[in-house]
């Protein structure tokens, strides 16, 4: 699994579900790019086909900074854990970081990637954990020194740059795709990812190994002229499942002017998480994301997501 991913979902080239794209066998830039547009082209035509393969198994929260990837991961994390998912959540912004709180962890839990001034190969090979050799790799397999879970909800934490001129964060990209690769949910399990700000994980291609991207758009120009740019990457990485989630409005005009702009891009809405006194205290406080919370804000785009993907949501939590 960790070798190559196929977009498609094709087993070997030219075997079948393969549409002869030429990315497993690809060796520079512009036969990866000349690929990319042949499985562009392929998802534009076929789109959502019924598939029983098509499940929510990892999800990549993405956007401009600022717009909300966090507070959506956290809703999204207790609204999935009250329709009885585990979910584990994957930091990999170098920058933020409180995600682990928004959770309900107890503490942060050790970082996968501690950067120093050493060479990235040097680093890779001093301090794989024992857990990145196994394929597939299953949320257990994980020790307890990377994870802090709380009752299902699970956060780890990619890198963090914590100091001047250490080293860029790249490595800390590197380690995580490596994590993605192999990482593979069971049933009723979900990888959740809080991605770096921006368009560069993609370039990296990170995404490769999610099969759903939520798009959390604040109201302005440069959020909803980047959500477009997010699906032309994600499609040209075979990603079917594209949805934005309009945040922070304060007014119904103002979301029906952010739903036609997305519309007019040929971006699916999924639904909208209205400006709240209560998610802004806490992220001011550094306060979980609860089931009290998030249900009422994100229970029904939680709900919406998984019928979409023809995946159960019948209760198993009650809301004291």
């Amino acid at each position: 699994m960790g070798l190559f991913h196929c977009p498609i979902g094709a087993e070997y080239y030219s075997g079948e579900g393969c549409i002869n794209c030429g990315l497993c066998k690809a060796t520079n830039a512009e036969e990866k790019f000349r690929a990319t547009g042949i499985i562009r082209e392929y998802i534009r035509e076929h789109g959502l086909e019924r598939n029983p393969e098509l499940k929510i198994r990892r999800i990549a929260v993405c956007g401009k900074g600022g717009c909300g990837k966090s507070t959506v991961s956290a809703l999204f994390a207790s609204a999935l854990e009250y329709y009885g998912y585990r979910t584990l959540v994957l930091d990999t912004d170098s920058s933020n970081a409180g995600l682990w709180r928004k959770i309900g962890a107890e503490k942060s839990p050790e970082v996968l990637m501690v950067l120093t001034d050493e060479e990235p190969e040097e680093i890779e090979a001093l301090s794989d954990p024992d857990f990145f050799k196994r394929d597939p790799l299953y949320f257990d397999d994980i020790g307890d020194r990377f994870v802090e879970w709380n009752r299902l909800k699970g956060v780890m934490i990619a890198g963090k740059i914590t100091d001047p001129l250490i080293a860029c964060a790249c490595s800390i990209d590197a380690r995580a795709r490596r994590l993605m690769s192999n990482l593979t949910p069971r049933n009723k399990e979900i990888v959740l990812v809080d991605v770096e700000a921006g368009l560069e994980s993609f370039g990296r291609g990170f995404e490769q190994y999610v099969d759903t991207i939520l798009i959390p758009v604040e109201p302005s120009a440069e959020a909803i002229e980047l959500a477009e740019r997010i699906q032309y990457m994600a499609e040209g990485l075979g990603i079917r499942r594209v949805r934005a989630i309009i945040n922070k409005c304060e007014d119904e005009d103002t979301e029906e002017f952010i739903k036609e702009a997305l519309s007019e891009k040929g971006i699916r809405y999924l639904g909208a998480i209205p400006k709240s006194k209560d998610v802004q205290k806490m992220n001011l406080m550094g306060l979980e994301a609860t089931e009290e919370l998030a249900m009422p804000i994100a229970g029904d785009l939680v709900r919406w997501m998984l019928d979409e993907a023809e995946m159960p949501h019948e209760k198993v939590k009650t809301i004291n």
